[in-house]
């Protein structure tokens, strides 16, 4: 698989330094500069510097020499174009064709070209705020008119035709480019997949649900308990894009108010688990049917009390249940219009019987 190289054109002040610092800060992208490896070749500190450097190398290298430049950071990071480890660079930035052709040209890099459109004034007026930033040492001895006017400027603007997505910044917030970048690379994963799972505890009192979500916690990447610190928003839409399964332990009775608390979709549900504790003749069957029909449970998680209990607490498969046991589950699998998926013999058991692979 390719190393993803997303490359960032646009004329100055368009943004691309704020964008490449966005996906660093969020995605863990690697930030390469281009400005970076044009000292590497003899241009100093000034704009004008760097902007002839790059016409002369584009001449002498057939625009190589930027390819040539990530490939090489790429070494010194650990990293290879055969993708072995897996990362996110940002190149920051290409200024002319024959550099996109050169990366474009290197086996086992997956170019992503992004370019940043903003009009003149909104240019000039981002160029005069970041040099205001700029120490007295640091500071572009050639003014906005004759950087924009530089040949190797002028280039940029047409590299626009050339770009898999074209974003105007003028009116476009940062967060709001910083969106729209890592939806076209597809770095939030996709809204529609299902990686979560709920436990629910049913309406009958004495119901404990860490039991079972200790047994079932190490299947997951990711485990939100009740009453502990949970993930930020950013933290659980990584997890999604990476594909990790959820595991979420409800505080309540309501599966809605559950995912709704956590920040978590709807759609993202795969499984809902009821718990349910049976006291035989005084079981709730009213209050089941109501927990079934408010959280749509796609399995149930039982534990016995009372005197199925008493002649069931051996059973390590469910097989071994008496018959009374096992009418008693299908009742109330009719009633919950869900299977009985866990089975706890007696409300000492520390472990739950799986009646099918999790």
């Amino acid at each position: 698989m390719a190393v993803t190289v997303v490359v960032v054109s646009g004329p100055i002040g368009a943004g691309k330094t704020t964008l490449a610092q966005g996906l660093a800060r969020r995605f863990g992208a690697l930030h390469l500069r281009s400005e970076d490896f044009l000292r590497e070749h003899g241009g100093d500190g000034s704009r004008r510097s760097r902007q002839d450097r790059s016409l002369t190398l584009d001449r002498e290298t057939g625009g190589r020499w930027l390819a040539d430049g990530v490939l090489a950071a790429l070494r010194v990071q650990g990293l290879d174009a055969s993708g072995r480890t897996q990362r996110l660079i940002i190149v920051d930035a290409a200024s002319s064709e024959a550099q996109l052709d050169g990366l474009r040209g290197s086996p086992g890099l997956r170019i992503v070209h992004v370019h940043l459109e903003a009009p003149e004034p909104e240019q000039a007026l981002r160029d005069a705020e970041r040099r205001s930033r700029d120490t007295q040492e640091d500071a572009e001895p050639h003014g906005f008119e004759a950087a924009w006017a530089h040949p190797a400027e002028r280039a940029v603007h047409a590299l626009a035709l050339l770009a898999e997505l074209v974003v105007g910044t003028a009116r476009t917030p940062p967060d709001a480019v910083l969106v729209r970048v890592a939806s076209r690379l597809g770095l939030y994963g996709r809204p529609g997949e299902r990686l979560v799972d709920l436990i629910v505890p049913g309406p009958h009192d004495g119901v404990d649900t860490r039991s079972l979500t200790s047994q079932l916690a190490p299947h997951y990447a990711v485990l939100l308990r009740r009453g502990g610190p949970g993930p930020s928003h950013e933290e659980m839409e990584d997890a999604f894009a990476r594909g990790h399964r959820v595991l979420v332990e409800s505080t309540g009775p309501s599966a809605c108010a559950c995912i709704q608390a956590a920040g978590i979709a709807p759609g993202r549900v795969r499984r809902v688990v009821l718990a349910c504790r049976s006291e035989d003749g005084a079981f709730d069957w009213v209050g089941l049917r109501e927990a079934a029909s408010f959280n749509a449970p796609t399995d149930l998680a039982l534990t016995l009390a009372g005197e199925l209990a008493a002649t069931n607490w051996a059973a390590r498969r469910f097989d071994q249940l008496t018959d009374a046991a096992r009418h008693h589950l299908e009742e109330l699998e009719r009633v919950a219009g869900a299977p009985v998926s866990f089975l706890a013999p007696s409300p000492e058991a520390r472990h739950f019987i799986e009646r099918r692979p999790w």
